[in-house]
């Protein structure tokens, strides 16, 4: 027999329905219109990771290196490797005489040494032009393409030649015979031989050549072997060189060049794009997926094989200044690295969210970009004030990213470097003091099956873990607007404090007792809670901004893994 749908009392109230969002991993997205925006993706959020199994985790933190800032800002970051040593060599500007010095670090655990001398000279790199680095066959190349001074004046010194200890001069000779190295702005090992681009040769700048070593050999070079790359054309010139598989990519302003072939007789070029190139000042990185590198004003490209493909559209509106959008500016290059199969990404960017100092001159964001998430990948924004990234490989360790910090309560001064994913600290010390992670997630727009019909909004309900104490605060926005919120509420989320003990609760313990505690699963600091909000009001629809502003009784990490609107759809009259 067949049942018969019977509908409720006329003065009954429809039931609750619901909309549950517990897949946050479409990242963050200035693109979309707000009414049109994934069910996946978050309209803003900071300081929050996306987890690939749905949820979201507040950032880990970030730790500085040397307690003793360098005396004038770091412009560069570079390694050389050695066997059993792995260093980080950064380069200071002296803004007032246009020169930059060399020092470095053995194991990223303390302070830089240096400046770096060759025999009893100061040798400075001319003009600001950040220096490029290559390691082959134990010994690190520096140049920027320019001859270097001393503290006598100009030399005919092309590079310097680090082993880990003692720096030597190297002399721009190309006549084929030993200790020599060109004076270049990009250097690059590939294919045995080591390989140079944007040459200053006998004081003339040739932007458009690109010249390699002799086989095995870095202190070799002959003056015929050498490649002109479209000299001339659209008044472009070499910004960067870097190996990719089987090819040498070479990048200009406005185009792209592959160098493919196996020694000097049959090296040959090839276009692979004249739609997009490289912004100068900006080092592409080489990735598992390909090579990323930043194009002009537009944003991040990927070069795949032989496709070069967009990747910056759900983040573009930051580029193009528009009323109410957050401003991303490129008065200081972009920097790029590649670290734990995500891309990152430091720009200048002013947010107008007023959190963590972020209005200050020359403030950085960090955006993370994980490929594996979706279709188009998943960004996040962070608050970390970096330039010059480089994902440091300390020798037999673990690897971990590092970048150059500034503080973030006063004008940006990048004195320092930081390890930038520190999972074991919960707070960010740039400098002597210390600043906690304020973060928030805001969801995309709960509509119901109706998303122009006003609705009453009950109570929310969502799961969420921390592993300490924290208050979390939930702000509502209604009707597709971010202009204001219309009211937040707080609640405070009880973490695992410390073990639990085998005593009863007399008082004689400490922070962990038996049957009492709060317990957490084995191999996890986090407990799972559930929170219950007060009810919403009326609104066709509604956006739940979760954020975090700890103190240090109530600092941690927090996120969520399911957030449940409850509503009921207003009659018709």
């Amino acid at each position: 027999m067949a049942l018969q749908a019977q509908l409720p009392p006329a003065n009954s109230p429809e039931p609750y329905r619901y909309d549950e969002k517990s897949d946050f991993t479409g990242g963050l997205n200035l693109r979309a219109d707000q009414f049109n925006m994934g069910e996946n993706e978050s309209p803003a959020l900071m300081n929050i990771s996306v987890d690939p199994r749905g949820g979201v985790r507040r950032r880990n933190g970030v730790t500085k290196v040397n307690s003793t800032e360098l005396t004038n800002e770091i412009n560069r970051l570079m390694t050389h490797y050695e066997s059993g040593q792995n260093q980080i060599l950064a380069t200071t500007i002296d803004t007032g005489t246009a020169q930059s010095q060399l020092y470095y670090n053995d194991n990223a655990s303390g302070d830089f040494t240096g400046p770096v001398q060759i025999g009893a000279d100061n040798p400075f790199f001319n003009t600001v032009q950040p220096p490029t680095a290559v390691t082959f066959n134990g010994y690190t190349y520096i140049s920027n393409g320019e001859l270097l001074h001393n503290d006598s004046g100009v030399t005919t010194v092309s590079a310097m030649k680090w082993d880990g200890a003692t720096a030597t001069a190297m002399i721009p000779d190309l006549d084929g015979s030993d200790n020599h190295f060109p004076c270049a702005r990009y250097l690059a090992a590939w294919n045995e031989h080591v390989w140079v681009a944007y040459t200053e040769e006998s004081g003339t700048e040739h932007k458009n050549r690109v010249r390699f070593s002799k086989v095995s050999d870095a202190e070799n070079w002959t003056a015929t072997d050498f490649i002109d790359i479209d000299i001339g054309e659209d008044g472009d010139f070499i910004t960067a060189i870097i190996p990719d598989q089987n090819r040498l990519l070479v990048f200009k302003q406005n185009s792209v060049y592959e160098i493919l072939g196996f020694s000097r007789d049959n090296f040959q070029v090839r276009n692979v794009s004249r739609v997009a190139g490289n912004r100068d000042g900006c080092q592409p990185v080489a990735a598992t997926m390909g090579v990323f590198f930043w194009y002009g004003e537009k944003g991040l490209y990927l070069i795949q094989n032989e496709s070069v493909v967009y990747v910056f559209e759900r983040l573009y509106p930051a580029l193009t200044y528009a009323v109410g959008q957050p401003a991303l500016t490129l008065t200081n290059p972009p920097s790029l690295m590649w670290f734990d199969q995500k891309l990152w990404l430091s720009v200048d960017y002013q947010s107008e969210d007023n959190l963590s100092g972020s209005n200050q001159i020359d403030r950085r964001n960090t955006f993370v970009w994980d490929y594996s998430l979706g279709d188009l990948g998943a960004w996040v924004r962070y608050d970390i004030n970096a330039r010059s990234l480089l994902a440091y490989r300390p020798s037999g360790s673990t690897h971990f990213p590092i970048g150059v910090t500034s503080n973030i309560t006063t004008i940006s001064a990048f004195t320092r470097i930081s390890k930038l994913d520190d999972e074991e600290v919960d707070i960010d010390t740039y400098d002597a003091s210390f600043n906690e992670i304020e973060s928030f997630y805001q969801t995309s727009w709960f509509s119901g099956n109706r998303p122009t019909f006003i609705k009453r909004w009950g109570k929310p309900r969502n799961i969420v873990l921390s592993d300490n104490s924290t208050v979390i605060v939930m702000c509502v926005y209604k009707d597709y607007s971010l202009a204001s919120s219309d009211v937040c509420y707080s609640k405070t989320l009880t973490g695992p404090g410390a073990a639990a003990t085998w005593v009863s609760n007399d008082g004689l313990t400490g922070d962990g007792v038996w049957d009492t505690s709060e317990w957490a699963a084995i191999g996890t600091e986090d407990i799972y809670g559930f929170a219950r909000w007060p009810t919403i009001g009326t609104a066709k629809a509604i956006s739940l901004r979760f954020s975090v502003t700890p103190t240090p009784s109530t600092r941690g990490k927090w996120g969520m893994t399911s957030i449940i609107g409850m509503y009921r759809t207003r009659r018709l009259r």
